[in-house]
């Protein structure tokens, strides 16, 4: 029984992941070029081997293996016999890489050094920027060049090469915030109930009607004044005012209608 609850939390997990930050398949090129630089700079066995097994996790991800089938079968081949550690590391591993889409920092050697984005100032002058933005057009390209032309600048670092747009995006989630899919639906406003009609029809429109004696009304001109409408002041009793009605389209159709995905304060 366990196990099965296990199971469908992990499925749960992984509907979550599909919608709030990038999937597999692209994260499978991202890692190819993470594989590249690690050979490039030398990087220690573990980093590669790690790199190798993300690589095959996405894989089977995209052929349709689950997140607990995919790590079973590559604990399989990796190790004699079922491997459960294993596979349970590796499904730790490939969380981690697909939420915040590089490596766990190695805790033996191999990359030292603080990031910046552990700069007190610097995150506050990051999340002074991002609360600024409106709601939902925070995105990592223009986080990516606000921090490189404005907020690194403004605190005094001088960078040898320019911060790139994947590190604009890990810091996007480190400050706590996620990619969504946004979905489109229909409002139903429920103007056709029978309790609603009834309030249109004897309380609403009468009171309406009532008001229309102390509104402007526009008429047809005279003859000799030519085609179109004139204002027509309405005849107040003492102590009256005029009434302005005020018209409100709230149609909202067309909202985020060219956007998939956009990014939101996890505490927003």
């Amino acid at each position: 029984m366990r196990q099965f609850l296990d199971e469908e939390a992990e499925e749960a997990e992984q509907v979550r992941a599909r919608e709030e930050i990038r999937g597999w398949p692209e994260l499978r090129e991202q890692i190819k070029e993470d594989q590249k630089m690690a050979q490039k700079q030398k990087a220690s066995p573990t980093r590669i081997n790690q790199l190798m097994i993300l690589q095959n996790f996405a894989t089977l991800w995209i052929k349709g293996f689950g997140r607990m089938a995919a790590s079973q079968e590559i604990a399989r081949q990796w190790h004699e016999g079922k491997g459960v550690h294993f596979s349970h590391q590796i499904r730790i591993l490939a969380h981690h890489y697909q939420r915040f889409e590089q490596l766990p920092v190695e805790k033996r050697g191999g990359e030292g050094g603080q990031s910046l984005i552990n700069d007190e100032q610097l995150q506050k002058a990051a999340l002074t920027y991002l609360s600024s933005v409106p709601t939902g057009k925070v995105t990592p390209k223009e986080f990516h060049r606000t921090l490189n032309e404005r907020i690194l600048p403004m605190l005094g670092y001088m960078l040898r090469a320019p911060l790139s747009e994947r590190t604009a995006r890990r810091w996007l989630i480190k400050l706590g915030w996620q990619r969504t899919v946004l979905r489109k639906g229909v409002y139903m406003d429920g103007h056709e109930r029978d309790d609603v009609k009834e309030y249109r029809c004897n309380v609403f429109l009468p009171l309406v009607k009532s008001f229309e004696r102390r509104m402007v009304e526009w008429v047809p001109k005279p003859q000799p004044l030519g085609p179109g409408l004139m204002c027509k002041d309405p005849e107040l009793n003492p102590g009256e005012k005029r009434v302005i009605a005020l018209f409100q389209d709230e149609s909202s159709f067309h909202v985020n209608k060219f956007k998939q995905t956009a990014w939101y304060a996890l505490w927003s």
